[in-house]
């Protein structure tokens, strides 16, 4: 079973959570946490946040931190 973490990006930077989540477990995640100042979301709004599978690097999922 493949596992995603959760990446933050901007034009200056990048972080990861170092999770081995479930795609629906990341996007509940992120769902529950975008438009917040939990964690990176603060430091990264405007920025992208991402779902990428730990196996492959293919990115599943992404959508403008708000």
């Amino acid at each position: 079973m493949k596992t995603y973490d959760i990446h933050f990006n901007d034009e200056n930077d990048s972080n990861n959570k170092g999770f081995n989540l479930t795609i629906q477990e990341c996007k509940d995640y992120i769902k529950a946490n975008n438009g917040t100042n939990h964690s990176y979301f603060e430091d990264y709004k405007g920025g992208i946040v991402s779902i990428i599978c730990n196996d492959t690097s293919e990115v599943v999922f992404e959508e403008i931190i708000k």
